[in-house]
């Protein structure tokens, strides 16, 4: 960055909602000078209402404040625009408040009182995402005038009904770098990367058995072993008695999308530190989870854990040895889980492994494994560390919350039995 970049306002609209006139005054003037245009407002009607007439790029707001809290305002903005960012500044640091936040989708959290270093640093990432985003906005709209300026099956391909190929077109050959006759006979998993695409491809089959249209994005496999990301559309073709006869998936590449995206996605959902999602990402993965739980009648658990004696690491060691804990842990935490697992940061030094398909019993031994990795594994510099695990499983009237919070309360007890353990909910 230049100096004459870092002196350039950053070309966003804030909303900074603060009841306390000598903060919103004080952090008012830090903004001024950090963004091209900021709203101010008192409480969280005002904000609203300034919100509903200037679409703002990012909102800050307080919590506890006259008429109407940041909360119930957060949840009114994000019922205009779910994509808007909100910062929440805020001294409170009690489980209540953070179940809501994650309900309503609490983007970021500013403690008071606010490190204002820290909140240009938070604006900044946000600006960078915001631009990126209008950039993939921009090439959504191109890929779209392309798909429409094109024949749409221009990558097509025809399976049996037992899932081998008989028919691929140029299109699909030349994306994938096999022939037709390479790929005549072939079963279909032959040119997909089905190795991460277990719960899709099922998905897929289950719909088109039962006469319905797929659609999706998968990951195909090129002759050369690399990957290609085809949008796709699968249907079933019948015959005159309403049989089915074949299938066919038509697609168009999306691959230069889809890897834009993806830094996308990584700039916004990943933890900087231990390369886990982070919370911001646990909200839309758990909610994605929860539905299939729902539609499948599938089991879907959720283990919580820590670092035991966290603080003491940081105090006897420093925080530098607590980050590469953390890392550490992380890296330990990744080998051990299954590929459709996910490991989340949670927050400091809690994590979250999200476990799709498993059930109370079996996510009890997956922790029972992570646990004994953890204990087993040297931490360069600081020795042994151990965690300690609480356990839960969904229901199917749970939110996020409630999930999480029969988790936290058996990490609670977990604790409170002498640490390094696995507790179940009850």
């Amino acid at each position: 960055m230049t100096e004459q970049d870092r002196y350039k306002k950053m070309d966003i609209s804030v909303l900074y909602v603060e009841d306390e006139p000598a903060a919103r005054e004080k952090t008012a003037r830090m903004l001024k000078r950090e963004v091209r245009t900021i709203y101010l407002a008192e409480d969280g009607v005002e904000g609203l209402e300034i919100f509903k007439r200037h679409n703002p790029d990012i909102v800050i707001t307080d919590i506890k404040m006259p008429r109407m809290d940041g909360l119930d305002m957060t949840r009114a903005i994000k019922e205009i625009n779910k994509l808007t960012p909100v910062i929440v500044t805020t001294a409170h640091d009690d489980t209540a408040f953070f179940l809501k936040s994650i309900e309503i989708g609490i983007d970021r959290y500013v403690l008071k009182p606010i490190d204002q270093s820290l909140l240009t640093e938070t604006l900044v990432e946000f600006a960078e995402t915001i631009r990126r985003t209008e950039e993939l906005r921009q090439k959504n709209k191109l890929l779209e005038e392309y798909k429409r300026a094109v024949d749409v099956s221009s990558i097509l391909c025809k399976t049996d009904t037992g899932w081998r190929i008989t028919y691929a077109n140029d299109a699909f050959c030349g994306i994938s770098g096999f022939t037709c006759a390479e790929l005549t006979g072939k079963e279909y998993l032959f040119v997909i990367k089905h190795d991460k695409q277990e719960i899709m491809l099922r998905d897929m089959r289950s719909n088109l058995e039962s006469n319905n249209i797929w659609k999706g994005i998968i990951e195909h496999r090129r002759k050369d072993d690399t990957s290609c990301f085809i949008d796709l559309t699968a249907l079933p073709i019948l015959d005159a008695d309403d049989k089915v006869v074949e299938f066919i998936y038509i697609g168009n590449d999306v691959t230069e999308l889809i890897d834009l995206n993806s830094r996308l996605k990584k700039l916004s959902d990943t933890d900087t530190l231990t390369q886990a999602y982070n919370r911001m990402a646990f909200n839309n993965i758990i909610e994605t989870e929860m539905q299939r739980a729902k539609r499948y009648k599938t089991p879907l658990s959720l283990i919580l854990f820590d670092i035991d004696n966290f603080k003491k690491i940081n105090d006897n060691f420093g925080h530098l040895a607590g980050d590469e804990a953390l890392k550490r842990l992380a890296c330990i935490v990744s080998a051990t889980i299954r590929n459709v697992d996910i490991l989340v940061r949670w927050g400091g030094e809690e994590f979250v492994v999200i476990a799709p398909e498993t059930n109370l019993s079996a996510a009890n031994e997956a922790a029972e494994r992570l646990r004994e990795a953890i204990e087993g594994s040297d931490f360069d510099g600081i020795g042994s560390v151990t965690s300690s695990f609480g356990v839960s499983q969904f229901r199917e009237d749970d939110h996020p919350g409630a999930l999480i919070k029969r988790a936290d309360e058996a990490l609670y007890k977990a604790k409170e039995k002498g640490k390094n353990r696995v507790e179940l909910e009850q």
